[in-house]
């Protein structure tokens, strides 16, 4: 066969626009949710949890949006630069959102390290009105050389109240957004 549609170079520049006006709605979306939440951590993940059930971010549209919607990457909440810093997709079924990263990683976020698996999932919900992060699949927060998988994160701005399993105990630190 001797095709000439795919060496056609004035078709690219459409393509491309509509690409980058698909990503501008996208930032100018995310922009609308943090403006209208209390915090920008709580912005970004009803940003995710408010996306249509079953559609997905590829990882480079996630870190562009981010970058948009934030301006700077000093400005991304620590915890999102973490959850964001390997992603290869992100996905939303029912009330979970699940991340899909290129590898299994380990982040620093303020004094703990974080590890993260390939495959990292929660579920959004609210408890007396406050954003909750919660049945936390892949995430590992280390603290003194223990491995204390995260259970639950409580939105409580400014501050995140993180609950780490530790056996029959469930301890908690408050963190700052």
């Amino acid at each position: 066969m001797n095709c000439n549609c795919c060496r056609d170079e004035s078709a690219i520049g459409p393509i491309a626009q509509k690409f980058l006006d698909k990503e501008q709605e996208l930032i100018d979306a995310a922009v609308k949710f943090l403006n209208k939440a209390s915090d920008p951590f709580s912005g970004v993940i009803n940003f995710l949890h408010d996306r249509p059930e079953d559609s997905s971010l590829p990882g480079l549209i996630v870190n562009r949006v981010l970058l948009g919607a934030f301006g700077d990457p000093d400005k991304i909440p620590a915890l999102i630069r973490v959850l964001a810093s390997h992603v290869h997709e992100i996905a939303r079924k029912s009330d979970v959102i699940n991340i899909i990263n290129e590898h299994a990683a380990v982040e620093k976020w303020g004094q703990y390290l974080i590890k993260q698996k390939e495959k990292i999932a929660f579920k959004v919900t609210t408890e007396k009105g406050k954003l909750l992060l919660h049945d936390i699949v892949g995430l590992v927060a280390v603290e003194h050389g223990v491995d204390l998988p995260l259970e639950k994160i409580l939105v409580s701005p400014p501050n995140l109240i993180v609950t780490v399993k530790l056996g029959l105990l469930r301890p908690q630190k408050v963190v700052e957004i």
